[in-house]
């Protein structure tokens, strides 16, 4: 009997758990507008009893916060603390700064630090050019599904096929979502990512914006990241693609050496195809 309350305990700890957890996605997905109780429970199909309950521990935890006028909720600060926190917790972040301001100011576009979150990529940092860039992820923080766009998709092709293969199935049908955009696409896309060991989209996703990603790769690890540099299609002629791509390996070097600091990790030179050979002084 004793066994019995134990296990309905838990498995009503692990569902308010995920119930709480798909609250903080629903309010990240609407944004500064927030949502009602009301608007949160219909969205989320729980009762208002449910929603209410967990809406109150969420704010009495500092991670959702109601406005007082509108009585409307969204995320609160505390999350973007821990985000700050989660995003520099292996100093890739700190590592990765210098870089993003650097090559920024030598192109006057927008660059981006993307890194693995689950299914996801994450924007952990941006820094803006010399004109406004709109992105898919809009703002640090932001995040769109492994698969979507150079920086997600630099990512994708650098994980084990069998792990890249199950996040593409489980994000299909999201894929829909954007403009010429499928499992299957995607599934074309990566071994020519993986070949030339950098992802570039010209148009395809966002008319009249263009974008490139190189993969971040701590020796002996999966992909952990990418950093991509977003432009005006026009600003993106063959010509200065690969001048683009000379700076962003430069820089991807030296963080991934400095991830490495004992490893003599090296990105030697392009292959006779366009891609990178990984190599390590060690033989």
């Amino acid at each position: 009997m004793q066994e019995t309350r134990e296990a309905n305990e838990t498995a009503t700890g692990t569902q308010l758990l995920d119930r709480a957890v798909a609250v903080l996605r629903y309010l990240g997905d609407v944004g500064q507008q927030g949502a009602s109780m009301a608007e949160i429970g219909d969205a989320l199909a729980l009762k208002q009893s449910t929603a209410h309950r967990i809406v109150t521990a969420l704010q009495r935890h500092g991670l959702v916060d109601r406005e007082v006028h509108t009585k409307r909720y969204r995320l609160g600060l505390t999350l973007f603390a821990m985000g700050a926190t989660a995003a520099d917790g292996t100093g890739l972040r700190r590592l990765a700064r210098p870089a993003l301001v650097r090559l920024s100011a030598e192109t006057g576009d927008t660059l981006f630090l993307m890194a693995r979150a689950g299914f996801n990529a994450v924007c952990v940092d941006r820094q803006e050019g010399t004109y406004f860039l709109d992105s898919l992820t809009g703002y640090v923080g932001g995040q769109i599904p492994l698969g979507v766009g150079p920086a997600s998709l630099a990512i994708l092709a650098f994980l084990p096929e069998d792990e890249a293969e199950a996040i593409i199935n489980a994000n299909a049908g999201r894929y829909e979502m954007y403009k010429h955009l499928s499992a299957g696409r995607i599934r074309e896309i990566l071994p020519q990512v993986r070949e030339q060991g950098y992802a570039v989209d010209q148009d395809e996703l966002v008319a009249g914006i263009a974008a490139m990603a190189v993969p971040i790769l701590p020796q002996g690890r999966d992909a952990v990241a990418a950093i991509a540099i977003n432009m005006t299609s026009p600003r993106l002629p063959p010509e200065r693609l690969q001048e683009l791509l000379t700076l962003l390996r430069k820089e991807v070097r030296e963080i991934e050496d400095s991830l490495n600091p004992l490893e003599g990790h090296r990105i030697a030179p392009l292959n006779k195809f366009g891609g990178m050979h990984v190599t390590n002084s060690n033989g």
